[in-house]
Parts: C-alpha cells; structure tokens; sequence
C-alpha cells in the first residue's frame, strides 16, 4: 500500500476569514509529526461549523493579570488546522475521503486555583462521507500554570487533535464495511394502480357504473346456510419486481376488486331488490377496503430487502379488517332484515365511497 503525506493531497478549505484586534493572541501550532498515520481514512475537506470563528475563547496570562485576553489560532482555526495537517499528518490517499468538520473549539478561563490559573480546552470533530454524516467525537484538556499559558494550550491543542483523528481512524476500520455495503444498496420505487377491468365472463370488477343485477348471482345456494344470499368478492393484490441498471428496483402492484358470479348466489324466494342492495353494500365495503390498500402501498416506504414480506403484512392487515368489517355489517343489520340499521349502513357506506379517490362515476 502506498502512503502519501497530507502535504501531496488535495485539502479543500471552506475557512471564513475573520478580523479580530490587535490585543488578540495569536496561537501557532507547532511543526511536529505525531507518531502515528492515519491509515484507514484521509481528511479530503475541512470545514469550520462554528457560529463564532473569529477567536477560541480567551485566556488570562497570568493569576495577577486583570482580564482575560482573547485567542486564536494563527489565521483562525481552520487555516491553522489544515496547514498542521498538510505539514505533520501522514495519510494515505488510496483510503476512504473523508470530510472534517469542526462542530466545537473553546478555550475556557476556569479561574484560579492557588497561584495558578486554569483553563479548559474542548474540540468537537464530526466526520462526514460527503453529506452523510459518520462518526463524532470531542475531546481536550485543562492546562494550569502561573505565567503565559498559550504554550501549554498550544501543546494540548495538537495532543487533542491527533487523538480524535486517531480514534476515529480506529472507528473507521471497524465499521467501513456496514458502510460501504449500504452505499451499494439499491433504491426501491413501488407504482400501484388499481385493476378495473376483466376479460373473465365470471368476474366482474367494481364499478360505480356497473352495480350487481340479480342474475349475477349464479352460485348454488349452500342448504346448510341461513342466508338469503351470499356475495363472494375479493380483494386481490399481485405484483412484479425488476431491477434496473441504475440499481434501482422497480414494483408495479395490482389491486383488483372481483365479484366470482359462480360462487356467488341467491335463494330463489330471495331474489328481490332489498337483497340485492344489502349484498351490493358487501361488495362496496370490499371496493372501500381496496383503496384504502392502495392509499396505505402508496404511503409506505418500502425496503429492497423486504418489500415482499411488507406487501404481504399490508395486505393481510387489510384483508383481516375487510372480514371484520363485513361481519360486523351482517350482524348489525341482521342479513337484510333490519331496516333502520340497514339504513344507517347505507348513509356510511355512501359517504365513504364519496371520499375515495379509487371508484368516481
């Protein structure tokens, strides 16, 4: 594997240039290899994020000195930064670019403890793989001394940064891989659209403009029932899946509404108009389940992985409901033999094939 100094890569710098007073001490980080590379990953940008860069917080020079100074990195942080970086840091360019931001960089007077005063570092460093952000670390230090005390900030400033550089690099190493193989994943795109029409004489698909007639009842009725009539419809949903060159997995799902006229039937001292509106509100409450399925695909977001298995739990969560929901209409209405209730199930039904976007006349 062949190794490059930073100083041979590309860093780009999004620094903001900031002014600041003459009174400000400048900090210039010291020219020293760390004694370690970094092996698994190289600083490709280097960003500051900070809402405040023109200084790092301020320091008092000594315990008898009056007011805090303020301080700064040698032509702000992120320049300071990235020149240390180019001329310390050894990276290797074949690894993994990775963006550098910095969320945090504070250098806090905590005041005076004896004839000495202290201060307090903390750096904040997200890593990022372009817009998606990996990993985030902080870290720093307290230094304490009696005189100046911008040399052993600058000391803790570069220990600091080569250690979460370091910890990340280890962190990386240890999850590249669940990384990079959700990078090669593909993306899933689900089309469904609702099937309204048969070439099958037996079937007849839902239609507001084509309601059930007596004779497409041609079932035999089952004896052992105490129904009038008995309405076999069925939500259907099919699909196809393909996978395309730009990685992307395409589904076309089908929802179908079908009335079986062969399992379907009437008994003969029943085959009258208020029968058949009470089995046709069956077959409107399987026509409302089915755009509510269709409503519920188009909602969801699908997995490559899984979307079989997504499909079949949506489906069978629906299917479960349609029962319900049409064994909740016989009972309350008594098989057609309740005519308030009977009514009030009418109004329901009405409204909610109103408020579909499915079946419109």
């Amino acid at each position: 594997m062949s190794r490059k100094k930073a100083g041979e890569l590309s860093v780009f710098l999004f620094c903001s240039i900031s002014l600041f007073a003459q009174e400000t001490k400048s900090i210039q980080l010291k020219n020293e290899k760390p004694s370690y590379s970094l092996k698994n990953y190289y600083i490709n940008k280097l960003m500051d994020d900070r809402a405040d860069t023109s200084n790092i917080g301020s320091a008092r020079s000594s315990f008898l000195s009056s007011k805090d100074q303020p301080l700064n990195l040698e032509n702000g942080v992120c320049r300071a930064l990235t020149k240390f970086i180019r001329g310390n840091l050894e990276q290797d360019s074949a690894a993994s670019p990775i963006d550098l931001h910095i969320s945090q960089f504070m250098v806090e007077n905590k005041g005076n403890t004896g004839l000495k005063t202290e201060h307090e570092l903390t750096i904040g460093l997200a890593y990022y793989d372009g817009k998606r952000k990996l990993f985030e670390n902080s870290g720093g230090g307290t230094t304490m001394t009696t005189g100046d005390p911008s040399k052993l900030i600058e000391e803790l400033i570069r220990g600091s940064l080569t250690t979460l550089l370091h910890q990340f690099d280890e962190w990386w190493f240890n999850n590249k891989i669940y990384y990079e193989e959700a990078k090669t994943k593909p993306t899933i795109r689900v089309e469904v659209s609702l099937e309204q029409e048969q070439d099958d004489s037996t079937l007849i698909s839902y239609s507001q403009k084509r309601p059930l007639a007596l004779e497409d009842f041609r079932g035999r009725p089952d004896q052992s029932s105490s129904a009038a009539a008995v309405t076999y419809s069925i939500v259907i949903l099919k699909y196809s899946s393909a996978r395309m060159g730009n990685n992307e997995i395409i589904v076309d799902v089908n929802v179908s509404v079908e009335f079986r006229k062969m399992k379907s039937w009437c008994r003969a001292e029943n085959r009258n108009e208020e029968t058949l509106a009470h089995e046709q509100l069956h077959f409107d409450i399987s026509a409302i389940t089915a755009c509510e399925l269709v409503d519920t695909i188009r909602k969801f977001k699908f997995t490559p992985d899984y979307f079989p298995l997504e499909l079949e739990r949506i489906q069978g969560k629906k299917q479960r409901e349609l029962d319900e929901m049409q064994d909740r209409y016989d009972s309350e209405t008594k098989h057609a033999i309740g005519p308030a209730v009977q009514e009030r199930w009418n109004r329901i039904i009405k409204e909610k094939l109103q408020s579909t976007t499915c079946f419109h006349s």
